[in-house]
């Protein structure tokens, strides 16, 4: 059972990401896009932007208290599990998007973490107060 918090930041995201202009799915049992497919997994939300040359998309998980391990975990589920078939000369970018409540970052602010996921944390007021990009190779 959804926490109240938990619907807090999947309702901060989804509305952060409706203005990016993505197609937004919320708790896909099924992938909605016939090129990709995922078991053992399922994002809290799945974005999407295609066109003919290109194919964004954000795998949103919201975290009510997020912990180094289980941050670590889903990663790894994703990468293992998750499947996609791109076309041919296709522009294609994969964001992993981590939501979580103010105070928390500390619990999760990890260099691995930082590599593989960007984070944007959201105030009880469900306002996104801050995005914290995925760390770049060359300290960015």
């Amino acid at each position: 059972m959804e926490t109240g918090l938990h619907n807090l930041l999947k309702t901060a995201a989804f509305s952060m990401l409706e203005k990016e202009g993505y197609d937004l799915f919320v708790e896909p049992s099924e992938s909605p896009v016939v090129r990709l497919s995922w078991s053992f997994y399922r994002p809290d939300i799945l974005g999407v932007l295609s066109s003919e040359t290109e194919f964004r998309m954000i795998l949103v998980e919201c975290e009510t208290d997020p912990r180094r391990s289980r941050v670590r975990g889903k990663g790894f589920r994703i990468r293992r599990y998750l499947t996609f078939q791109r076309r041919l000369n296709e522009t294609c970018d994969t964001r992993l998007l981590l939501v979580i409540p103010s105070g928390k970052l500390r619990a999760i602010d990890a260099s691995d973490v930082r590599r593989v996921w960007e984070i944007w944390i959201v105030n009880y007021d469900g306002k996104v107060v801050c995005k914290i990009p995925k760390k770049t190779h060359d300290g960015g």
